[in-house]
């Protein structure tokens, strides 16, 4: 049985979430309390916690919890992304399986220099730069 977020800290997270996003500016200490929140949530929401990451960078510069911290671009877009993961992955899997295949049977087989890559599956070659 997979772990998933009680609704009420689901409706919560996504209630932050759209409030966040309609607005321009927000304090370092609210934007530290929405990161709490889905730091939580990235617990069970399968794929979220990458989207933190331009959340957190915009609480370094700001020193006062009082201060104001505007939302970039960027930083609404990852709150459209927490949105939709909110929306659709709690608790469930991005991956059709949990169990890892090994290479040998997947016939799988990689390899990488600085120029580009290149690999086999299943006997059919391919490779990139």
């Amino acid at each position: 049985m997979q772990a998933r977020l009680p609704q009420d800290k689901l409706d919560s997270a996504s209630a932050l979430v759209k409030t966040f996003s309609r607005r321009k500016k927000v304090t370092l200490r609210e934007l530290q309390s929405l990161i709490g929140t889905l730091s939580f949530a990235s617990k069970v929401v399968v794929g979220g916690r990458p989207f933190l990451r331009r959340l957190i960078d915009l609480t370094i510069v700001v020193v006062k919890p009082h201060f104001h911290v505007r939302l970039s671009k960027e930083a609404r877009l990852d709150l459209a992304a927490w949105s939709l993961f909110l929306d659709s992955y709690n608790g469930t899997s991005l991956l059709i399986n949990d169990l890892w295949e090994s290479s040998e049977k997947l016939e799988l087989f990689t390899d990488a220099s600085g120029l580009g890559f290149a690999g086999i599956l299943a006997g059919q070659w391919f490779q990139g730069y």
